[in-house]
């Protein structure tokens, strides 16, 4: 690894968020992936895995350090914890619990022990570090002593060669498309329930494998053949446009964030570092009166960004913006919209990596993933296929909106999958 690199962009802005969430009061923008084991694993065996992967990436010790252009410091002490629990434990303790990013703890592991043989292991994550792919494929490479490993660099925050004044074009445009966005700027649901502790719930809705076929055949339908996270952002985003409507909180439009990765498909280099982009997608409300008509919204926004260069006009400001002090940097992302980053925490990660069938010799017989979200917008939709099922987490921040409203949201998003 390259001694303090920078941070890239995503991380950069994911940093921005952690500053945003811990400001609020909540654990901070950290992630999980939570693994349900057929059989026991020792925690001395996941403690020496850490070890040789520390050693083979210093990188994990690092800690994002610095006002202007912040890098990746590396530091030497810290070591990622493994902490043994009962089944009294909650997964919900453990996603709210956060990480000492400034220190240089990036990543830890919960092993919550059940009464039976089984095991659930939760990996936790500083979201700045990497992005769920990253995750996943670092996650395989840790229960496989035989994995192979990838080369012990980290994410780089530098772009491809190009004139200050091209990269200033590249960045005007993004910057108009988000101003187009601002023409009818979302409004978001505020706090609605302001005795509630800020933390963060979440439930899983696991579909069955004709119910993941059905979904599919839906999407097919609708998006097409390649269309089936095209679907779920529809399906995600028809749904919250119902959900502000019960909660009688009207808004202009619904700008929601559409995360394209950036990784060569089939590479797992750079492991570390958030290897994504984000194209910014609006509806209005007369766009979801159908969801057939929000389909064909978003197939239509999504080819004009693609067709018009908006993801390396995305990376290029990201980039350009490095610079600011995170709470400047933070106030300006916030301020076009009017104080909401985006309408809907709307994440798709695919198949889940293919290597993660076991883990350190016991069978995975589940998979989930647990994400962050800030408090504007406070309700997100997390979708990913595991063996072949379709998975999806709901996650709903307290106090913007109420675990009964949330799972409500939950429920009609599972009906409307199966049923546009």
């Amino acid at each position: 690894m390259t001694n303090n690199a920078h941070l890239n962009g995503c991380d950069y802005l994911m940093l921005a968020f952690d500053f945003e969430l811990r400001r609020r009061g909540y654990a901070g923008n950290s992630c999980q992936i939570v693994l349900d084991l057929e059989a026991r694993i020792e925690a001395e065996a996941l403690q020496k895995r850490i070890t040789t992967m520390v050693e083979r990436f210093p990188f994990l010790t690092a800690r994002p350090g610095g006002l202007i252009f912040p890098r990746w410091k590396r530091q030497s002490k810290r070591r990622p914890q493994v902490r043994v629990h009962r089944d009294d434990v909650a997964l919900e303790a453990i996603v709210n619990e956060p990480l000492a990013i400034g220190r240089g703890e990036l990543l830890r592991f919960d092993l919550i022990e059940h009464a039976g043989a089984g095991t659930r292991l939760v990996f936790t994550w500083a979201h700045a570090l990497m992005d769920a792919p990253g995750a996943e494929n670092f996650l395989a490479m840790m229960g496989r002593e035989d994995a192979p490993l990838p080369s012990a660099t980290a994410a780089s925050g530098k772009r491809k060669e190009m004139k200050f004044s091209a990269r200033c074009k590249l960045a005007w445009k993004y910057i108009h498309h988000l101003d187009a966005l601002c023409l009818a700027a979302p409004k978001t649901m505020g706090v609605r329930h302001p005795g509630a502790a800020a933390r963060l719930h979440h439930r899983f809705e696991h579909f069955s494998a004709a119910e993941t076929e059905r979904v599919r055949a839906n999407g097919v339908r609708l998006c097409g053949v390649l269309g089936d996270a095209q679907f779920h952002a529809a399906a995600a985003t028809f749904e919250l446009h119902r959900l502000h409507l019960r909660l009688k909180c009207p808004t202009p439009s619904y700008v929601i964030p559409i995360p394209v990765g950036l990784r060569p498909k089939g590479s797992i280099e750079p492991l570390f570092g958030n290897q994504v982009s984000m194209l910014m997608v609006q509806f209005l409300p007369e766009d979801l009166a159908t969801i057939e008509s929000a389909a064909a919204t978003l197939k239509k926004q999504l080819a004009h960004g693609m067709r018009n260069g908006l993801l390396e006009s995305g990376l290029t400001l990201g980039a350009m913006f490095r610079f600011l002090p995170v709470p400047a940097y933070m106030a300006i992302v916030k301020q076009g919209l009017h104080g909401e980053i985006g309408s809907l925490f709307y994440g798709d990660t695919a198949a889940v990596n293919s290597r993660l069938t076991s883990f350190l010799g016991a069978r995975i017989v589940d998979f989930a993933h647990v994400a962050p979200i800030t408090p504007s917008p406070g309700v997100g939709a997390v979708f990913y296929y595991f063996q072949n099922q379709l998975r999806l987490t709901v996650l709903n921040l307290l106090p913007i909106l109420s675990d009964e409203e949330a799972n409500e949201f939950a429920a009609a998003l599972r009906q409307r999958l199966l049923e546009p």
